[in-house]
């Protein structure tokens, strides 16, 4: 589609053809700005308080999945973590609303060490059925250190 633009741009006098491309190529600018948006869910940041790990994301349409806490980054296929790698995994049941997003907080607490989080988001509207489920998104992978109870940055 873009040859036959440019061929057909081509063929006309210069000055359609400096309008003609300059609107080719603000249509593609826009096109290009559409796709490059951030995917849904995304996780905006994520800190650990008492054990817990605590998360903002946006979710876009999507309704709320899971939050997973695992102890590498590595994502299968699906773009969910790799099951072995699983330490923590829990239904978002209660978001709260915040500038940006929304805040969650897992029910569990987890052991000091360095992990890496993720959320999902399910496709709402559609007919799921057990054979056809809906279809889940997984959010960007973030770091998170769960340090031992006491401890600061500073000591």
């Amino acid at each position: 589609m873009v040859k036959n633009t440019i061929v057909l741009i081509s063929s006309r006098p210069s000055t359609l053809t400096r309008r003609s491309f300059v609107a080719a190529l603000a249509a593609l600018c826009v096109a290009a700005g559409a796709s490059a948006a951030a995917p849904q869910p995304f996780v905006r940041s994520v800190t650990a308080s008492r054990g817990h790990v605590v998360a903002v994301f946006t979710r876009g349409d999507l309704a709320p999945g899971k939050i997973v806490v695992a102890v590498r980054p590595e994502t299968g296929p699906g773009g969910s973590f790799l099951r072995q790698n699983v330490r923590l995994q829990e239904p978002i049941s209660r978001e709260t609303p915040v500038r940006g997003g929304y805040r969650v907080r897992t029910r569990h607490t987890l052991r000091p060490g360095r992990y890496y989080l993720q959320v999902s988001g399910v496709v709402i509207g559609l007919d799921c059925t057990p054979v056809k489920p809906c279809p889940v998104h997984w959010s960007n992978v973030r770091r998170v250190v769960v340090r031992r109870p006491g401890s600061a940055l500073g000591r």
